[in-house]
């Protein structure tokens, strides 16, 4: 198998490439020939990168581990698994994956297998275009996509065991073990993905599909992707310390019955393209399909761009879903903050939110929502450390913003105590420093 051939070289105890960080150098990615730059890690075990960067293609069906002192390239669609046996991709701290723009390169996660990504703040993994820094774009590449066994609601009622397809055949996703784990995305970034891998069929920065709140998601970016940042289809996937930023279309999705958590995040848009915040679902055909959506959001900074005048909302929840939003900011989006549809069927509560758009609410029925909620505030002082920037946010709330205290985190083992109102407390450090990246290409 040619994948298999050209990762052969990684078991020999041969000495380490060396140079340059990778995601500042362009890498010639027409054959195995090109530069061998190397991230910078001090844990990194000397292995023979070869002639150039590493040709990652077709099935990866034996556990596999990516090292920092190599670089590698993602041609077509690498599969990891067979949708039934375990295979473990291990990818080491500081590693630089490039997704091929000719082939439109992208990683699939199967059923039964599992991704480890444990990057550090000093040394995130980066999965990144192959195009020259200054020339990259949204869409160079495909993303990255998690297949799981959790449960979906996108087959008929009483199916016992409900499976469906991805997008742009990246596989079977869905079962019925909610508890699935596809394994771990810690200080992980993915940056100008999103190609079209077949018409009107455009893959997210990273999808979560099926996935189970077995899996590890703390730490993860998503820039200027040119579709969703991160869309969950049904499953149970919980996240931490999420940042989407510059996304074409939404940067949160979901639907087909998601039922999971998110903590800590940062949506912010460019001001050329983007959608909404938050677009969620419970399922198109059917709005009361079982399980029903049910995400719950917290501690969330949401900044619109001013230059985006059309379905730019901050959050806009419909055809069925449930959703929770709690201890959030939204801000800056110009169609409204607020926009809940199909109100027979969707249901939304909000706790300890702050909003500060010219127009808050999309009628007088979130205005209700947003009524029936504790501690909120449709015309908050939100007091940013700096004004609006989508090359160099900071979005931590001064000292008398009204973001700086009247947090209270929902119930539950999974969420951490936050006495503020947003993604950041004032006056301490700015999480996302150090691992992630806002330049526009």
């Amino acid at each position: 198998m040619s994948l298999r051939l050209a990762l052969l070289s990684l078991a020999l105890p041969l000495v380490a490439c060396g140079g340059k960080d990778p995601s500042t150098d362009p890498i010639d990615t027409s054959d195995t020939a090109g530069d061998t730059d190397t991230a910078d890690t001090t844990d990194t075990p000397e292995v023979d990168c070869g002639d150039g960067p590493i040709i990652l293609s077709g099935e990866i069906t034996e556990d596999t581990t990516l090292y920092a002192a190599c670089p590698y390239v993602l041609r077509g669609g690498v599969i990891v698994g067979d949708d039934t046996n375990e295979t473990v991709l291990t990818i080491q701290a500081g590693t630089t994956i490039y997704g091929e723009a000719a082939s439109d390169g992208f990683l699939v996660i199967r059923r039964g297998s599992k991704i480890e990504a444990n990057g550090t703040a000093d040394a995130p993994i980066v999965f990144t275009s192959d195009q020259l820094p200054g020339q990259r774009a949204r869409g160079d590449w495909g993303g990255v996509v998690l297949n799981g066994r959790a449960p979906i609601n996108a087959c008929a009622p009483g199916t016992p065991l409900c499976e469906a397809e991805g997008e742009g055949g990246t596989g079977q996703y869905g079962g019925n073990d909610a508890a699935d784990s596809s394994g771990t995305l810690r200080y992980v970034r993915v940056e100008y993905a999103g190609t079209e891998i077949s018409p009107d069929n455009e893959l997210n920065g990273v999808t979560f599909a099926g996935v189970g709140s077995g899996t590890t998601v703390d730490y993860l970016q998503v820039h200027a992707n040119l579709d969703d940042g991160i869309e969950f289809f049904g499953g149970a996937a919980n996240a931490k310390h999420v940042v989407l930023s510059c996304n074409g279309d939404d940067n949160v999705d979901w639907d087909l019955g998601y039922i999971g958590q998110l903590q800590f995040g940062l949506i912010t848009q460019c001001d050329d393209a983007g959608n909404n915040g938050i677009e969620a679902d419970n399922n198109e055909a059917d709005f009361a399909a079982a399980p029903r959506s049910n995400g719950l959001v917290s501690n969330f900074t949401f900044v619109g761009s001013p230059s985006i005048a059309e379905d730019n909302f901050g959050v806009l929840f419909r055809r069925g879903t449930s959703a929770e939003v709690w201890n959030t900011i939204i801000t800056g989006f110009t169609a409204g903050c607020i926009d809940t549809r199909d109100n027979d069927d969707t249901t939304a509560a909000f706790q300890h939110v702050l909003l500060d758009c010219t127009t808050a609410f999309e009628d007088s029925e979130e205005q209700a929502l947003f009524d029936a909620g504790m501690g909120n505030n449709d015309s908050a002082d939100i007091g940013f450390a700096i004004g609006y920037s989508d090359s160099d946010p900071d979005y931590r709330p001064s000292a008398g913003s009204d973001a700086a205290s009247g947090g209270m985190a929902p119930s539950g083992s999974f969420w951490d105590a936050a006495s503020y109102i947003g993604a950041f407390a004032p006056g301490a450090a700015d999480w996302t420093d150090g691992w992630t990246n806002f330049a526009r290409n």
